[in-house]
């Protein structure tokens, strides 16, 4: 017995309408599925890049200097602080205007300072960049109008703390804690020497 040797099948309406649904089918799965992972794809370089920008970005103290009240005041402590920071390396733009600076003094409650262009009044809540000392790129002009810190800036910080000043008497400790936007904060830590000169003089808190 010989088998037919013509296999063709044959194709009717129905089989193509099934085909073109399927295809159909198919598109309409793989469009969402492809929109998806554009999203996630987005959402995963922006994370990193936040990532990155957090990671990398942050100020480093450099040193905190107080002037001392002279031999007429009653009541020994620092009238003004001066602050020396620069930003980490490969640190990413910090804008002064948006960093909080919180002060804390044994026994007594924290103190937050705001960025402001005019005044350094501690008792008002205030500091402000009273020099720079150097500027990686740009003038003295464009952190004045635009106070930020770029990689290689570095800034004096100043407060007036003359209203104030039996917040930082002799042998008390405080601890600095610099807020910034975005990245690490910073803070550090020290105490005051046991006693101050008699006169008014300049020293190294840290």
């Amino acid at each position: 017995m010989r088998l037919k040797q013509d296999c063709g099948a044959d194709t009717g309406i129905s089989t193509l309408i099934l085909f073109i649904a399927i295809v159909l089918m198919a598109a309409l799965v793989v469009v969402p599925l492809i929109n998806t992972s554009s999203m996630f794809t987005e959402k995963a370089v922006h994370t990193g890049k936040e990532t990155k920008e957090h990671v990398g970005t942050g100020i480093r103290i450099m040193s905190v200097g107080g002037q001392t009240t002279d031999n007429t005041i009653t009541d020994h402590g620092i009238t003004r602080l001066t602050i020396l920071i620069e930003p980490l390396a490969g640190s990413e733009i910090i804008t002064l205007d948006t960093m909080i600076i919180s002060v804390v003094s044994t026994g007594k409650p924290p103190v937050i300072l705001n960025y402001n262009q005019t005044s350094d009044s501690y008792a008002d809540g205030c500091f402000n960049a009273s020099r720079w000392l150097r500027i990686g790129d740009g003038t003295k002009a464009d952190r004045i109008n635009d106070p930020h810190l770029e990689y290689g800036d570095i800034v004096e910080l100043g407060i007036d703390t003359t209203s104030s000043a039996t917040d930082f008497s002799p042998n008390v400790g405080i601890v600095l804690e610099f807020l910034v936007e975005t990245g690490f904060d910073a803070k550090v830590e020290f105490r005051t020497p046991l006693m101050y000169p008699v006169s008014d003089e300049y020293l190294e808190l840290y």
